[in-house]
């Protein structure tokens, strides 16, 4: 990768409350991070430290606040993720005064219930269950597209827990509901999109690809540059000694930590 990327970091955390809207740069202070990503339909939490802010600045920053942390280099920086914020809490380690965000990808949405059923007449299709159920818990959806869409003859009855009805009408139709960069996506867990990107030594693989397998799983460990395109199920291009042609990134995660600034994968 050119020198000048190398030496262009940039890290921005955007916090908006309702009282507040903060925003912090790694051009002016130490920013440290890890941000998971995964293909399940659990939120990933993230956590980001910020070291020596005033007593001001960590005022506003508030749990239930959002944030928005984008990361990369000068020339092509992007969002890695998005949500609320869980905890914040700041403590001091020798002369470093650290504040630790927690962030959840949305928010938590398995606890939510409804209090009366709601309910869908005979015939209603899956979509627009899921539809309806998105919209109730408050769920930024990124994409809907469903393998087959269900009808439901006799209806259906949402009670209880709405996240484990949503993943039940959602497994129905063969599809699978995972996150990408904080937003809801559901859709077959084969297909992914196209960053139109491809990983060589040129554009920050660090090193070949070693091979895994997990579960009857075979793919491949990747290590690279930070680089923002990557995520749950995006489709990427690898050019190494090992690994060659087009993969889909199963999981990983975004690490800014001292001199590390990276991403790990695996690729299937």
């Amino acid at each position: 990768m050119d020198d000048k990327l190398l030496f262009g970091r940039v890290v921005k955390v955007h916090v908006q409350s309702e009282k507040y809207k903060t925003d912090f740069s790694g051009d002016d202070l130490h920013i440290e991070f890890e941000v998971p990503f995964d293909d399940d339909e659990k939120p990933n939490q993230s956590t980001i430290s910020i070291f020596n802010l005033s007593t001001t600045s960590i005022s506003r920053i508030s749990k239930g606040a959002s944030l928005i942390l984008q990361a990369g280099y000068r020339s092509d920086y992007g969002v890695l993720t998005q949500g609320k914020i869980t905890s914040v809490y700041t403590n001091r380690n020798g002369v470093d005064k650290i504040t630790t965000i927690t962030l959840l990808e949305g928010q938590d949405y398995s606890k939510k219930k409804t209090a009366k059923p709601i309910t869908f007449k005979p015939g209603t299709k899956a979509d627009v269950i899921i539809k309806r159920l998105v919209q109730v818990l408050g769920i930024r959806l990124l994409e809907l597209k469903l393998p087959k869409n269900v009808t439901y003859k006799k209806g259906y009855s949402v009670t209880g827990n709405i996240m484990n009805n949503l993943v039940e009408v959602v497994k129905d139709c063969g599809a699978s509901l995972y996150w990408r960069r904080g937003g809801m996506t559901i859709r077959s867990i084969k297909a992914g999109t196209d960053e139109r990107f491809r990983l060589e030594e040129s554009t920050g693989l660090i090193e070949s690809p070693e091979t895994f397998e997990e579960e009857g799983v075979k793919g491949y460990n990747v290590k690279s540059l930070l680089q923002h395109r990557v995520t749950t199920a995006s489709i990427i291009e690898i050019k190494s000694k090992t690994a060659n042609g087009k993969y889909r990134v199963k999981k990983g995660k975004h690490i800014c930590n001292g001199n590390d600034f990276r991403t790990e994968m695996q690729v299937i």
